[in-house]
């Protein structure tokens, strides 16, 4: 993981920051889509339920509602309109037809006339007949009862039937309804018309040239049906209500809201629901970025660390997505993200994290649930209430009991916030706490894994943590404990520079901790050729009789040896740049002075005598930079006294500003100007001031004192001859 990890870091900035950002989006949608996935049935028309199937989101059935809408639609009366020319058209018609009708019944007077007794009419008459009607088709039934009607009932049946059809017209005939016109006709005119001369003409008659004088407007009526028609709400199923009850029978219209929902195997796919959960994880992402942009710019600059937040806040996501779908949403994980990140890497990327989480988790937890729900509120106050509270605590203190104890702490500031959002919401009380319990099981959940997989991510990314650093400075370390025997100037230098480094950090505001771990490590790489630094020399020099070049060679030397051998230790990646980069480029000007002196000034460049650098890059690279410098160069000082020490260090470091060697770290002003402070504190504290004590004949001393013991028992023997020849005398 941590090769990986480091062909990472070796592409671009740019590079890195698009492979990042679609690597993170890639990941979170994957888990967003298996979240919001519904499980598919295979199921058709008439099957049985095999369980109930509730609507994923709000779903409109279109069966339903296009049926409910065709029914309002024809249940609008049409709109009509009055047609004046009709009753003319219709009456001349009739006039028309009245001809024909009146021909073919004097042809069948004619055929009559001629015949001798009760004669029939034969098929040639028949023929003969309707070849005079153009206007109106009769059969040879109905051509006979006219050929057989006298004239007076013919021209009783036309007058009667022209005066009830200009009534009719009158009064209007609306369109689709000929029928009742004709009935009505009949009602006027049948009661002095024969039966068989009504139904056989004059109902055919009318069929015939009858036009209804009030149409339809369909425009206008279209109009009215669409306005039902819209008028009519769509049949929609809400979220979580039955679609499907287990033991019925499905109907096709179910099968429809089902495919539509994407329920159905094979059938369909929801692409408004992955599209949809596509663009708010974007959008979600998008505020993390600019959230990042405002608030902790360097994070902007991927690393190896970027990495882990990806890891630790999609692995929060997915426990809490499991943990949500088979034990209870409150008993979700949902700070593990917050308290791996702030012991890992830092309170900012905590922050960045607990962020995304919180949003994504609540988003995903009812598969795109209304967000108006009181568990989405449970959920959005937990994941930020509870995640701040653990970063506030963890902050300062990443031992591992303190993480249960921060888990504990957010457990109960999420029984209360369950509490209180159930109180809005229900009155049954014993529901409510029952709940609020599994967020005291979530939180500790959270701190347990915390616990057990905050030493995993430390050894496969090789982070810098408080642990891990309180570990390294352990004199029982390896490359300590070598330093201590092998090199114990050099050791003894290390420990007075982390003391400086640590107090200067404190004094900042930055990482104590790392700043003297990093002044324990940062010389290690003397352990190669401990002869040629000074602190470790007994006797001769060896550079009094070495090259100047070569000299700085060796002792520039240090600082790639000691990258290698941290690296092959596993030192953290940040102890190794306070390595690489606590001399930074400056140059090693005694043996620059020497070569000059040696050679001439013409045939000396300076920068063969300069480190390799890079120059520090963070605050505690540079703390160490002044502290190994400032410690060097006070211990030289022949009669330390404060006002030595304190000249001396402001010459330092200013001699450091203008080299350009603070131009690429974080320091400000102000910041060195403390840092100068706290180096002053602990120096006065190291070469302070001490009496001179005088020297003293400690033999003379103690003969002196046995003879005043002596003398002093020889006056006690002579007091108490005294008292006893006094007594003496009395008693005589």
């Amino acid at each position: 993981m941590e090769e990986t990890t480091k062909g990472f870091e070796n592409l671009s900035l740019r590079v890195r920051q698009v492979l990042f950002c679609v690597m993170t989006y890639l990941i979170l949608l994957v888990l967003c889509l298996f979240a919001i996935s519904p499980e598919q049935y295979d199921l058709s028309v008439g099957d049985v339920a095999p369980k109930t199937i509730t609507a994923s989101k709000d779903i409109v059935d279109e069966i339903a509602t296009k049926r409910r809408r065709q029914t309002a639609a024809e249940a609008v009366s049409p709109v009509y309109y009055k047609d004046d020319s009709v009753s003319k058209t219709v009456l001349s018609d009739m006039d028309a037809i009245f001809s024909e009708l009146r021909s073919v019944r004097e042809l069948g007077e004619q055929i009559r006339t001629g015949w001798e007794g009760d004669g029939e009419f034969k098929e040639e008459d028949y023929t003969q007949a309707s070849g005079l009607l153009t206007k109106i088709t009769l059969s040879n039934y109905q051509l006979q009862t006219l050929m057989k009607t006298d004239g007076h009932d013919f021209e009783n049946l036309t007058q009667s039937l022209s005066s009830a059809t200009k009534t009719a017209l009158v009064s209007t005939i609306t369109e689709g309804q000929i029928n009742d016109a004709i009935n009505n006709i009949q009602q006027i005119v049948s009661y002095n018309t024969r039966t068989d001369l009504w139904y056989n003409v004059a109902i055919p008659t009318l069929r015939s040239c009858l036009q209804p004088n009030m149409l339809i407007d369909q425009e206008a009526t279209e109009a009215n049906r669409q306005k039902a028609s819209d008028a009519v709400e769509p049949v929609v199923y809400k979220q979580d209500q039955n679609i499907v009850v287990k033991g019925d029978r499905i109907r096709a219209d179910q099968i429809a809201v089902l495919d539509s929902l994407g329920l159905l195997q094979g059938n369909s796919f929801d692409f408004a629901l992955y599209l949809g959960a596509a663009g708010i994880l974007a959008l979600i992402l998008a505020g993390a970025y600019l959230f990042v942009v405002i608030f902790a710019p360097d994070m902007i600059h991927v690393t190896r660390s970027s990495l882990v937040l990806l890891l630790v806040g999609g692995l929060t996501v997915a426990l809490s997505l499991v943990v949500g779908e088979y034990v209870s949403i409150n008993a979700m994980p949902i700070v593990l993200g917050a308290m791996l990140a702030v012991n890992l890497l830092g309170d900012r990327q905590a922050y960045v994290v607990n962020l995304v989480v919180s949003l994504l988790i609540a988003f995903l937890m009812e598969k795109g649930a209304n967000l108006a729900t009181s568990q989405m509120l449970s959920v959005i106050l937990m994941a930020n209430v509870g995640g701040m509270t653990a970063i506030y605590m963890l902050r300062k203190n990443a031992a591992r009991i303190f993480s249960v104890i921060t888990g504990l702490v957010v457990g109960g500031i999420n029984f209360l916030i369950i509490v209180c959002v159930g109180a809005l919401t229900s009155n049954d009380l014993g529901s409510i706490f029952s709940e609020a319990s599994y967020a005291i099981v979530g939180s500790l959940m959270s701190s347990v894994l915390c616990v057990g997989l905050q030493p995993i991510l430390e050894a496969g990314f090789n982070l810098v943590t408080s642990s891990k650093l309180i570990e390294l400075s352990n004199p029982n370390q390896p490359l300590l404990r070598r330093l201590m025997i092998e090199t114990p100037g050099t050791y003894h230098h290390s420990m007075v520079v982390a003391n400086l480094a640590e107090a200067a950090a404190e004094e900042v505001g930055a990482n104590a901790l790392l700043a003297r771990v990093g002044a324990y490590y940062h010389d290690i790489g003397k352990l190669i050729r401990p002869l040629y630094f000074k602190e470790n020399q007994m006797g001769e020099n060896p550079h009094d009789k070495t090259d100047p070049r070569v000299s700085t060679a060796i002792l520039t030397e240090h600082t790639r040896d000691g990258a290698e051998l941290a690296r092959k230790h596993h030192l953290p990646e940040q102890i190794i740049d306070m390595i690489c980069q606590h001399h930074g480029d400056t140059p090693v000007m005694y043996f620059y002075a020497k070569a000059v002196k040696q050679f001439g000034e013409e045939n000396v460049d300076v920068r063969d005598f300069r480190y390799d650098g890079p120059k520090p890059q963070t605050a505690e690279a540079a703390i160490l930079m002044l502290a190994d410098t400032v410690e060097a160069a006070v211990r030289s000082l022949s009669e330390p006294t404060q006002d030595k020490i304190s000249a001396l260090i402001r010459k330092l470091v200013r001699g450091k500003m203008e080299d350009g060697q603070l131009d690429e770290c974080p320091l400000t002003f102000s910041d060195i100007g403390r840092i100068c402070t706290a180096f002053e504190k602990v120096l006065q504290g190291v070469f302070h001031e001490r009496i001179e004590y005088p020297s003293v004949d400690l033999k003379r001393a103690a003969r002196h004192n046995q003879q005043r013991m002596k003398q002093k028992a020889k006056q006690e023997d002579e007091a108490a001859e005294g008292e006893k020849k006094a007594e003496e005398k009395h008693e005589a």
